[in-house]
């Protein structure tokens, strides 16, 4: 399914907001840690809300490792933790991964007689929902209920969130239940996390039935919550339902964006109605949104598989010449995939050649793809030569590659030791885009 932009991360509250209005900034992690050494050695020293400023500089730069550097040693020279800075504290070691380190932030605010608060629960929370620890989420909750404490709204949706993206998409709706038992009601984040649980389970039914009940509850749907329905549609092959969720969705005044004409350009190739695809590409193009190039992507993949070269060509051409899109390495390993399927393999090879020079760096699919190519056009020399560089590099030889060399590869040249070295070796990675698996890479975009 298509990636959409939405997580606890599409809710994100400040949890870094300082206890004054002032903030400093600094060009980078070394400036900021000369003028906290600096602070260090004053007489008197600043403020400990001077020190937490600093701190959150180098959060907000994503020096969380020189963050938590800093806030311990504001510790050791006596400087006092407040609410705020133990929130940072907490923040650094949920982004680094360490959260099991951030229950001792909890300990050390429970010893210091500082309340935690909304915005610290949800950190924690939040870092154990990202490594995995759903269930470890949900009992904290619990427990700090029993102990008195009502989470949040915020803190609920997080561990709603965590739960559908793990799969456990029918707990994350008995939470929902239960939330409305402990008073706190849900908003259109939780309703969108549960929707797009749903959909990736096949349950669409179900999505669709938890979506009139949020509208009947007043609850509105944004953007969001229409492109999950949209994409879910057009992947079950029903483009129709997926153009009545887009009527509704403009009838309440929100317009479709690029992750809603993607969605449906991909519907349209699913059901090989690329004519269709097209036309709404055009639309698209003439209308002022602009396509972008999770949309290039798709169109250009399913024109090269279904065999109408000069309009694949003409996409990717349209692309190269948009001054504000660049193609990414999906959309040359589409492009090198075609030409190779289509028999222009010296030109694949050039526009392999080129990528690193339009700042585009080729990886292992990119490899695996050109391989293929020379593989498929008898040119072994051609292949092993490329074998060896992206060995070199690094990367690893996929499935389809590995069974091209002992098929087409003389058995000469099976004894090439760069070859032996890959089938001898752990190079084989089954998990990695082959060239038959770019169709469905295509639609997988940050949009």
């Amino acid at each position: 399914m298509t990636q959409f932009p939405y997580s606890s991360a599409a809710m994100t509250r400040n949890s870094t907001t300082p206890m004054t209005s002032n903030s400093v900034t600094f060009a980078s992690v070394d400036d900021a840690l000369d003028s906290f050494n600096r602070m260090l050695q004053m007489n008197p020293r600043p403020s400990g809300v001077k020190f937490g400023q600093l701190v959150s500089s180098l959060v907000r730069m994503k020096a969380f490792q020189a963050a938590f550097y800093a806030s311990k040693r504001m510790e050791l020279a006596g400087v006092p933790h407040d609410r705020y800075t133990l929130g940072l504290m907490l923040r650094c070691f949920c982004k680094l991964g360490r959260v099991d380190f951030g229950y001792s932030v909890l300990s050390k605010a429970q010893k210091l007689g500082i309340q935690f608060d909304d915005v610290m629960l949800s950190t924690l929370i939040d870092g154990l929902c990202k490594v995995g620890k759903v269930i470890e989420a949900a009992r904290l909750v619990h427990k700090i209920r029993i102990l008195g404490y009502q989470p949040d709204v915020f803190t609920y949706t997080i561990i709603i969130d965590g739960l559908c993206k793990a799969g456990q998409t029918s707990a994350g709706l008995e939470l929902l239940k239960n939330m409305k038992e402990f008073g706190c009601q849900p908003d259109v984040f939780a309703y969108n996390s549960l929707i797009y649980g749903l959909c990736i389970s096949s349950r669409i039914n179900e999505a669709m039935e938890l979506f009139n009940k949020m509208v009947d509850k007043k609850i509105m749907p944004d953007t969001f919550t229409y492109n999950i329905l949209v994409d879910a549609f057009c992947k079950e092959g029903n483009v129709l339902g997926a153009k009545v969720i887009l009527k509704m969705m403009i009838q309440r005044g929100l317009l479709p964006d690029n992750v809603t004409y993607n969605s449906l350009m991909n519907g349209y190739c699913l059901r090989n109605e690329l004519d269709k695809a097209r036309k709404l590409f055009d639309f698209i193009d003439n209308r002022g949104c602009k396509p972008d190039v999770v949309g290039y992507n798709i169109l250009m993949d399913r024109l090269w598989k279904a065999g109408r070269e000069k309009e694949a060509r003409e996409i990717f051409s349209r692309l190269s010449r948009d001054n504000c899109l660049q193609p990414n390495i999906l959309t040359y390993n589409i492009a090198i995939n075609g030409l190779c399927h289509h028999g222009f393999v010296d030109e694949a090879y050039d526009l392999f050649r080129k990528m690193e020079a339009n700042s585009c760096l080729p990886d292992s699919s990119s490899y695996n793809v050109i391989i293929h190519g020379f593989l498929h056009h008898k040119d072994p020399l051609e292949a092993i030569n490329l074998i060896h560089e992206m060995v070199s590099k690094g990367f690893s030889a996929d499935l389809t590659t590995m069974s091209l060399l002992i098929e087409l590869l003389p058995k000469n040249q099976l004894d090439h030791p760069i070859v032996q070295k890959l089938l001898n070796g752990p190079n084989i990675k089954s998990h990695e885009i082959v060239s038959s698996d770019l169709s469905a890479a295509a639609t997988q975009g940050t949009c």
